[in-house]
This record gives structure tokens, sequence and C-alpha cells, in this order.
């Protein structure tokens, strides 16, 4: 063996060895690391490697100088030092035989070295390989009773799941039969045991299909979970609803081999939904629909043909406010519960839906049929209906409602056009008192509309310059002089035109615009009015003349623009002044106590409107003109209210006037001044020149 050994390593001759210069162990151990370098992954720096080298070669010459057992030592370190492998193994070798042949052994002596490195690096190996099978099968057996305890620790949180879950939890082949159910599921059910059983015993009938469809698409892969809301079997047979939660379990071959069922009783959530669903459409005092149910069912009537029609009451309760208020918010709510119910007893053979839209607001809906009472026979119904007193411990209580009806809606119709012309409808029959009722005008709701499309602009047309302040004379009917000029608004609107004074105040009136536009052009006209000797007169609406701000505001505007107050009259609105303890009386009387003039506009003469003109001091009255010339009778009973005016201290201005027949028959009753286009051009921006 060891000749064997010698042959391989072989040896060169005292011939062979030729004239080379023979390295020195450092060279040689630096050769060395490079080699095994290449041919092993070895964690160590290139000089740290080529220092362990060169103590092996060191080693290996004391074994051959000495005892070659000794060059065991190096087999076991290469092996340590990671200088493993075949490759390694014999570049490693091949050194050491250059090296062993420097040292100049003999054949058995180097042969003795190397069989010590190999017998010792074999045996390295050996433990290092048993050590590392060593190791991986610990690493098998760590993991392999991780997963167990995984495993069993999965299931027992499974078991605690199943046993004390509140939601029931089947286990169910995939022929529909329950292999295991848990508690939950029994009370679920409320059965004593579901041993034995299947789907079909525990599932409605028609609701079966639904639930094996959405179980087949969990066994062919088509789904991993599906949810479904069937309804279950109780012990009496009673059908309750359930929301069913459903997987497959695989076994190891990734076949297909039970469901997994979790199941909750949806029962009570449900009754909360529709619960939510019933106060989300039904109003919570009456228990009536409310508007957005009643727009739903609105709109459900207009896309079906209905072959008489619909028909819409839209009602506002009048002077409601004189119930909770005078009696409180309690007597209040019931009167609009018995208005429910006797709204409900009017239509009770009809088919109509009564709603409650808001506060004191109804909406009757009526399907037309062929034996409906026509809209003025249900008018009556229903206001002797509300008329009917009911009493309240002492109180008897009755109301009134004013009405707005849209006849004969057809198919077409836009829920929430209907509802915005109902809206509209019931607002104009306000306007003509109380228990009054009124029929959609087509014609009226487009102009009014408009009117309130205007209404709605106006604060962005003030802004960008859109409305301007314009004066006019107010004239003696004689036309001798000027009594004062007027301040007015005009608004140059891009489409609807020139839009004058009486109509701007009433758009701003519906916005609550008046009260910074009316500051805005008392202060324009008082700048321009301060360049001139004549009275400024500037009419008041009656949120204007009401306003608790009318004196401060009026004190600012004299005091920034230097305007005297003898020569600025305020026109109060004369009804206003009728409420004698009201704001609009105060009022007065400071701006009067400052040395305004008063004027009262809207004058018809009545009684207690002439006793205002001399109680409140009223310099100027304005009337409205006639057009045409009164017959006799008239034209005394005018002659003698402007007498009583004169009477009281006061001129009586006709607005407007026309034409010069109108001037003078004005005159001869005694009036004394006018405005209107007898007097000449139209209102304009500056102020008009005299003459």
């Amino acid at each position: 063996m060891l000749a064997e050994q010698v042959r391989w390593i072989d040896l060169p001759s005292q011939d062979d060895a030729g004239p080379s210069r023979p390295k020195g162990r450092d060279e040689l151990a630096h050769d060395w690391a490079v080699k095994v370098g290449r041919t092993a992954y070895i964690p160590l720096s290139a000089a740290k490697l080529t220092e362990e080298l060169c103590e092996l070669l060191n080693v290996v010459a004391e074994a051959v100088a000495g005892d070659a057992a000794v060059a065991s030592v190096v087999g076991t370190r290469l092996v340590e030092i990671h200088c493993v492998g075949a490759e390694s193994l014999s570049r490693s070798v091949e050194v050491l035989a250059e090296f062993i042949v420097q040292e100049g052994a003999d054949a058995r002596t180097a042969a003795l070295v190397i069989g010590a490195v190999s017998a010792a690096y074999t045996a390295a190996i050996q433990a290092f390989v048993l050590e590392q099978q060593e190791s991986v099968s610990q690493a098998l057996l760590r993991a392999n009773r991780a997963v167990q305890l995984d495993l069993q620790a999965s299931e027992e949180r499974f078991e605690d799941i199943f046993r004390h879950s509140s939601t029931g939890i089947a286990m169910v082949s995939l022929d529909g039969a329950l292999e295991r159910a848990n508690d939950a599921l029994c009370t679920i059910l409320r059965r004593d045991d579901v041993a034995g059983m299947t789907l079909s015993d525990l599932i409605a009938p028609a609701d079966l299909p639904l639930v094996n469809d959405a179980l087949a698409s969990l066994r062919y892969g088509r789904m991993r979970r599906v949810e479904e809301r069937p309804r279950l079997i109780d012990r009496d047979g009673e059908h309750f609803r359930v929301l069913l939660a459903a997987t497959v379990q695989k076994d190891a071959e990734d076949n297909p081999r039970r469901y997994v069922l979790m199941i909750d009783d949806d029962s009570q959530l449900t009754l909360l939904g529709g619960r939510l669903q019933y106060q989300s459409l039904h109003d919570a005092l009456t228990g009536l629909p409310n508007r957005q149910y009643l727009t739903t069912r609105l709109e459900s009537l207009l896309h079906s043909d209905i072959e008489h029609g619909v028909t819409l009451y839209h009602l506002d309760l009048d002077a409601f406010a004189v119930i909770t208020d005078g009696l409180g918010r309690e007597i209040g709510d019931k009167v609009l519960r018995l208005v429910a119910e006797r709204l409900n007893a009017v239509f009770s053979t009809e088919k109509a839906m009564v709603a409650r839209l808001e506060g004191d607001e109804f909406a009757v809906l009526v399907e037309n049929g062929p034996e409906t009472p026509d809209v003025d026979t249900t008018i009556r119904m229903i206001e002797h209906e509300l008329a009917e007193p009911v009493y309240f411990g002492e109180h008897g209580v009755a109301v009134s409602a004013t009405i707005g009806v849209l006849p004969r809606l057809h198919s077409g119709d836009r829920p929430v056009e209907v509802l915005r012309a109902s809206d509209m409808t019931l607002r104009r029959a306000k306007r003509s008192g109380r228990r009054q009722w009124g029929l959609h005008d087509a014609m009226l709701d487009k102009r009014e509309q408009e009117d309130l499309a205007l209404a709605a602009v106006m604060p962005g047309a003030w802004e960008s310059g859109e409305i301007e302040v314009v004066f006019s004379p107010v004239m003696k009917l004689d036309g001798s002089e000027r009594v004062c000029v007027e301040a007015e608004l005009n608004w140059r609107h891009r489409d609807a035109g020139l839009i004058e004074h009486a109509k701007c105040m009433a758009m701003a009136e519906h916005t609550g615009l008046v009260l910074p536009l009316g500051e805005w052009m008392l202060r324009r006209a008082a700048e321009a009015a301060c360049e001139h000797d004549e009275i400024l007169a500037v009419c008041l609406t009656e949120s204007m003349a009401k306003s608790p701000d009318l004196v401060r505001d009026v004190r600012r505007v004299l005091a920034d623009t230097g305007l005297r107050a003898s020569k600025l009259l305020l026109g109060f609105p004369v009804h206003v002044l009728e409420d004698t303890e009201g704001e609009a009386a105060d009022n007065l009387e400071v701006l009067s106590e400052m040395g305004i003039h008063i004027g009262a506009r809207d004058f018809t003469g009545a009684t207690g409107q002439i006793e205002l003109v001399k109680s409140l001091g009223v310099r100027a009255v304005r009337v409205r003109g006639r057009s045409r010339r009164p017959d006799g009778l008239v034209s005394h009973v005018l002659g003698d209210l402007v007498g009583f005016v004169h009477e009281a201290g006061g001129i009586v201005v006709v607005d407007p006037v026309e034409d010069a027949e109108q001037r003078d028959w004005w005159r001869e009753l005694g009036a004394d001044a006018g405005v209107g286009p007898v007097f000449g051009s139209p209102p304009t921006a500056r102020w008009p020149a005299s003459g």
C-alpha cells in the first residue's frame, strides 16, 4: 500500500531535479493557499490561510525529521479549516509531496507521512459527515415535533371554538349528511340533536337548490368560500332566516373531503334591518310615510299606466304655531297625530298614501279611480273632517288647512318637479289667506319659477354691478316744481332685460338680501343727494321697516355721507305702522325725532290709516294711481280721502301717473304730487336735472 502511494507521488530522482531553486516555506504555503482556495470555500482570509498552511508545513517537516505519525495533525486540521473535497485533497498532496522532497525524505518516509495525513483526513471527514447527519437528523426531529405540536394546538383550538362558539358549526359530508355539529347549531335550530339529519331536513325546500349550488361551486373549485341567506326549519317546522358561510375541507391528496358550515341566526338582524328601514321611511310622531317614502311611491306611480291619473294634495295647517305656542308642544304633537288619523279616515275608501312631509305639512297621493270624488268634493271632505273640535282636557281644538292641488298627474312627470310644483301651488294659495285652496297653474308656476331663479342669482348680480341706483322726480301735479327726488333700483339682466324697482325689492325680500341691498341703495342715494338742495325719498320694504338695525343704518349713512336728516324722506308701508307696538313704529318714532321726514305708502284711506297719518306726523302718503277716471261716487270718496290727509297735515302723492288725463283728474280731486311716465323720461342713474 505504501509502495503504491509512493509510486502515485512519483518522487523525482536527483537527475530530474535539475537546477531549479527550492521554494521557501512561506512561498510554498502561499502557493498551497492559492491552489486550495480555488477548490473549496474556506472561511479564512488569504493571509490567515497562508499562515495556517505554513504552520502545517512546519508540522510535516517535524514528521519527516522524526515521527511520521505527527503528520496526522495536518489531515485533521485541513478538514477543520474546510480544505475538503477530492480536488482540494489532491492539490494538498501535491504541495506536501513537493515539500517532503525538498526536505530530503526518502520514499519510505514520504509514504509514511502522506499516509498519516490521508488517514487523519479520512477519519476527520467521516466524523464531519456523521456530525452533519446527526445535526440534520436532530433538526428533522425538532421540526417534526414542532409540526406535531402545532397540529395538536390547532386541533385543540378548533375543538375549543367548535364547542364554545355562539356560531353554529357543522361538518357535512359531500352527500349532505351531518357528520358532526356543535351545541350552538342545535340552539339556533331549536333542536335537541341533529345527529343523522341531512341538509334537506334542515333547509327550507325553496332555498335548498340555492345552497346545493353554492356547495357544488366549492366542491369543484369554482369558489373557495360561499355565503348565502337561506331559511332553515326549526323543531316546530317554522322557517327563519340565517347567514350561512361554507368552505370545503380537503384530504392529503387535495381532494374535497367534507364541507364546513358556519351558521348565524339572522332573524334578529333581519328584524332590526326591517325596523331601521321602516323608521327611515316613516314619520316617528304620526307613523305616516315621510317625504322620502312619498317620493318613491310617486315615482313608481308616474312610471305606471294609471287610467284615471294621480292627484296630489299638499296641505299646510293654518296657524299651527298658535296651538304649539299657546297650549304647548305636547298638545301640538297630539293635534298632528289627530290630523294624520283624520286624513286617513277621509281617504279610507281610496287607494291613497297619506304622508307627513315636515312640520305641519302633509300630503295625500291618490290613485284616482272611476268613483274617486272630484277635487272640490274632496277639499270639502278634508275641511269638514279637520274642523271637528277635539278636546284635550278643557281645551277644545280644531284646525284648518291651506291646500295646493295637482290634479290628474300622468306618466312622464318627474317626482321632483311634481313636489316643487305642489309647493309653489300651496304658497300661492296661502297668499290668498287661510283655509284656502288652489289648483296648479302651469303658466303661473313657470313665471314664479323664473322669478325665483332670478332671486337666487340676485346676490351675484349685485356684486357684479348689474344692479344700480336710479332717480326719478316726484312732481307737483301742475308740473310747476319738484317735491322731491326718489331713489330706486334697476337691474339690467342679460336675459330678462330691465327689472324695475318693485320687482327687484320683491325678489330681494324672498332671499333676505333686501336689508344689505336696501342699506346700500340708501347710501348711494345719499351720496348723490348731498350735492343737491332737494329732498331724497326712499321707500322701505316691510322687512326694512321692521329691521331692528334700521335706525343704526340710517344714522351711519347720514354720518358717512354728510346728508342732513331734514333732506331725507323715508316711506313706510302703512300696514306695518298699524301695529303701534311693533318694531316699525319704534323705528318711525326715533327717525322722526332725528328730523327725518316720514311717508306712508300703499295708503288705502282706511279710518285707522288716516288716524296714523295724523298721530305719527306723516308728511306724505302715497296712493296707487287709477288707470281710468272714476265715476261720481268714487270720485267723491277719493276727494274726501285727499281732504282728510290734508287735514292731518300730509300731502298726497299718486303713483303712477301715466298720462295727462289721469294727472288732470287727480289734480281736480286735490292730490298734490305724482310720479310716473307723464312727467318725462324714465329713471336714470344720475340725479335728474332741475327744470
